[in-house]
């Protein structure tokens, strides 16, 4: 996606995933190592929850990017260094000992230990613990034309956004301001949907899809934003005890707003920031300009964790009744690629889990509150 993908719990916010970067080497924290690495016999014991084929079709589309970059072009992983072109064989023979496993996971187990080196992220506290937050691809409906209930716009890239020399974004219209028109006449208006908070969450979450009332079926991605910080609209809910804390989620806060329409300017305007979209053949493009297959990529902080990493998502996921309520929570073990970034995603103790579309993926991410442990994975030199 180009994205921006949700944080709706409170205190995480937004992930803004912009195009593929293959400019610079990533650079490690000047305070916080990423991550260190483990002797042979603290490895976690890999197990994985999804199918293979998902697996090969996002290392697949990984090799892409690490195809794109400069051979030598260097990746840190802790004190250590690695080569795009190390990185990219190691992923292929990671896929040759996974299918050489035929699934038994002691064999595949014995084979990283003998020809793997793994690190584990350092965590929020030093030791390993990682808190995992999670996004989705929303689906809305809409039109091209505004008519009836499509009524409410998604603006393309405004050409008047000034960036600062730093790259930055000189804060423009809020997104209060823009929803009372301060862009309207202009032409900037890319489709037009029919639900007010799904577009909200669909500017937290940075790209979607769009079911136009014609049958054409559209993705939008991030195309630029104005400037302004983003704040979570369920703050403002938790700080007033319209929700405990302890329960909130996407779909609380979509419920609540539902039923008090009357709050819904003053949650929803309580964020400045505004997101700008364009149209997109792909669906989910994260930060290293590759489409994301569901349930096999993460987001962290790209600044400290190297991007196109194999990585092993240690954690949790909810269990739900018919209702969709939660019941419970199961282990989320996982081989995944760190794939995209965010504004939010600070630190070696963040990180994004990509859930992919549906009214799944939508709940398992509204829910996603997990801590857990990220490990990285490399072929070891010979």
């Amino acid at each position: 996606m180009m994205r921006i993908l949700l944080r709706y719990a409170v205190l995480p916010a937004v992930v803004l995933f912009v195009a593929g970067c293959t400019g610079a080497a990533i650079k490690t924290s000047p305070v916080l190592q990423a991550m260190f690495k483990l002797a042979a016999d603290q490895y976690p014991e890999f197990g994985d929850d999804a199918s293979t084929e998902s697996l090969k079709e996002a290392v697949k589309r990984n090799l892409k990017y690490l195809d794109a970059l400069k051979a030598d072009y260097v990746f840190r992983y802790g004190d250590d260094t690695y080569t795009a072109r190390e990185i990219r064989d190691s992923l292929l023979y990671f896929m040759s000992i996974l299918d050489a496993s035929g699934g038994d996971s002691h064999m595949l187990n014995k084979s990283i230990r003998e020809a793997f080196t793994v690190y584990k992220a350092a965590g929020s506290d030093g030791l390993g613990k990682v808190y995992y937050t999670g996004y989705y691809v929303p689906v809305l409906n809409g039109s091209r034309a505004k008519g009836g209930r499509y009524c409410y716009p998604l603006y393309a890239l405004p050409k008047d956004l000034v960036k600062s020399e730093g790259g930055r974004v000189v804060p423009y219209y809020t997104h209060e301001e823009i929803y009372k028109g301060a862009l309207a006449g202009r032409g900037l208006e890319l489709l037009w949907v029919d639900n007010r908070v799904d577009l909200f969450f669909l500017q937290v979450q940075g790209s979607g899809t769009i079911r136009l009332d014609d049958g054409d079926v559209i993705n939008v991605t991030y195309a630029g934003s104005n400037g302004r910080p983003y704040r979570p609209a369920g703050k403002v809910l938790v700080d007033e005890n319209k929700i405990p804390l302890s329960q909130m989620s996407l779909a609380a806060i979509k419920k609540y707003l539902a039923q008090h329409p009357e709050d819904v300017d003053k949650v929803l305007f309580s964020n400045p920031s505004y997101v700008f979209f364009r149209e997109s053949k792909e669906s989910a493009i994260g930060s290293t300009g590759v489409s994301l297959v569901d349930g096999r990529a993460i987001a962290t902080d790209k600044r400290i964790f190297p991007q196109g990493a194999l990585v092993y998502v240690s954690t949790k996921k909810s269990e739900f009744a018919t209702d969709e309520s939660v019941t419970g929570q199961s282990a989320l073990m996982r081989f995944a690629l760190n794939q995209d970034t965010g504004g939010a995603i600070i630190g070696p103790g963040r990180a994004d889990f990509f859930w992919g579309g549906g009214t799944t993926a939508e709940l398992q991410a509204g829910y996603m509150k997990y801590n857990g442990a990220l490990y990285f994975i490399v072929k070891k030199r010979k």
